[in-house]
């Protein structure tokens, strides 16, 4: 499926370069999907299987008052809401202040591989979806990506490029999207981490007129196809 959606991309972007005589490049930040090596260690154990999970828990929160896009993100929304407080924490009031705005379209002018885009100010919360890898991805992937871009806009956290000693990346706020497999059978492990480990949070941003951006790129995603991930 990742070559197909690759080369989807690719056959937009040289459609669109043949029609617009000149592109203007928009940069968003540093955060890309490739870690140097130097930022990588092994700090934590082996986070511990959860036995029989296959597929993530419902969401049942009503959050039709907490976001504004379209109704098919809800559940999304929703889950994220669910998850945190099932960890303890309540995330309305944050959404809430500026409210968050969800969307699916196009990434392409931050580049061919961007997935996923966070804007936050203390008067913006937005969360934007590339509809060339929304489409194309199971509901598991739909799932990490938009809790890895909640956890920008709502929980305010940066990336975490940090490795476990198992290999595995040790949080969803790593630059990349995990495989599938390794999030649900660590599903407990990686709930936990999302909503409790503090030490990457920072404060909103207080000047209204300066944006941060991060941004989210497919890097690992087709290794885990390669593998199996659906």
């Amino acid at each position: 499926m990742t070559m197909e959606w690759t080369r989807l991309k690719t056959t937009r972007l040289l459609l669109r370069a043949l029609a617009i005589p000149a592109l203007v490049a928009i940069a968003a930040c540093n955060e890309r999907g490739v870690v140097p090596p130097s930022l990588i260690g092994v700090i934590e154990p082996k986070p511990s299987p959860t036995s029989g999970m296959e597929d993530p828990p419902a969401p049942g929160t009503d959050v039709s008052g907490l976001y504004s896009g379209p109704a098919e993100l809800a559940k999304y929304v929703a889950k994220f809401v669910d998850d945190a407080r099932l960890q303890g924490r309540s995330v309305t009031s944050e959404m809430l202040g500026p409210k968050l705005q969800v969307r699916i379209a196009s990434l392409d002018s931050y580049g061919s591989s961007v997935i996923g885009l966070c804007e936050t100010s203390s008067s913006l919360r937005r969360v934007t979806f590339d509809p060339d890898f929304w489409n194309a991805v199971s509901e598991t992937q739909r799932e990490l990506l938009a809790h890895h871009e909640f956890g920008h806009c709502v929980l305010y956290r940066g990336h975490r490029s940090t490795v476990l000693s198992s290999g595995s990346f040790a949080s969803v706020m790593y630059p990349t999207i995990m495989k599938s497999s390794t999030y649900l059978n660590n599903y407990d492990y990686y709930q936990d981490e999302l909503f409790t480990y503090a030490a990457q949070e920072a404060a909103p941003e207080e000047d209204p007129a300066r944006i941060t951006v991060h941004v989210c790129d497919h890097q690992d995603l087709g290794m885990a196809e390669k593998e199996g991930e659906e």
